[in-house]
């Protein structure tokens, strides 16, 4: 029976994705017209789909962990949606490290998910916001980790936030390259333009700028490109990377 519920629940969200039409006059109105119908089968759908978070919830715990007993860590996850990144966190780093986990999201449905997986996991120092991530900020310090995953290309005003950037970065998400790139991101004509269209639809933007901006702000510490499939879409792979990255001479100043 779970095997037939979750094969519904994919073709629901893989339906939604593809075929609904996106409405709403404001940005929260419109994530929540996409999301709002795929909020409780979003994370399974999401495991075959999101292939790099897990690395870059990897990297960011490894950053974590070699700071030791440090206290008053806060870490942001924006655009964080169902909050399973925590959920995946918990798996690299005790999360009793960090003094406070905000997970913030505009989209209300994603966020009632969120707020119960908290509640049953028992996570005590993780506060659900809803709010736009472009003008969150922790209420008592600076965080020490912000992630991105799979959201950067979603939120309208996004570099407006890594001005900001205090400590360590990490995004994980879909991408296209310039029509000129480095060798290790480069893509050709097709693939820039069918990848950019098919998100398009979507209100999620893939153009190389945002990442160069990341390149351009901060101090990149890890990078990886790749492509992944698509649950029940044979041969197509979509482009994904991972990144990491620091405010200029943070790792000296802080030991990050």
């Amino acid at each position: 029976m779970d095997l037939v519920k979750n094969l519904v629940n994919d073709l629901q969200v893989l339906k939604t994705i593809w075929f609904s039409k996106i409405s709403g006059d404001s940005h929260k109105e419109r994530l929540e017209n996409f999301y709002g119908p795929q909020a409780d089968a979003y994370d399974h759908f999401r495991a075959k789909f999101l292939h790099g978070r897990r690395g870059m919830i990897k990297a960011c715990a490894k950053k974590i962990n070699n700071l030791g007993e440090r206290p008053g860590l806060v870490w942001v996850d924006l655009g964080g949606g169902t909050g399973e990144n925590v959920d995946m966190m918990a798996e690299y780093v005790d999360l009793s490290k960090f003094e406070k986990i905000y997970v913030v999201d505009l989209c209300g449905p994603l966020c009632e998910v969120s707020k119960k997986k908290a509640q049953t996991r028992g996570w005590k120092n993780v506060e659900v916001v809803e709010a736009d991530v472009c003008e969150f900020q922790p209420e008592s310090k600076p965080a020490t980790l912000v992630t991105f995953s799979y959201s950067l290309s979603t939120v309208d005003k996004a570099l407006s936030y890594l001005d900001q950037a205090v400590g360590i970065l990490g995004v994980a998400d879909f991408y296209t390259s310039m029509k000129y790139d480095s060798p290790e991101r480069q893509h050709g004509y097709l693939t820039r333009w069918f990848w950019r269209a098919i998100f398009d639809m979507d209100n999620i933007e893939l153009g190389p700028e945002r990442r160069l901006y990341l390149d351009h702000t901060l101090e990149r510490v890890y990078e990886e490109n790749n492509a992944g499939g698509i649950p029940y879409v044979p041969f197509l792979k979509v482009p994904y990377f991972v990144w990491l990255g620091r405010v200029r001479h943070l790792e000296a100043a802080n030991g990050i």
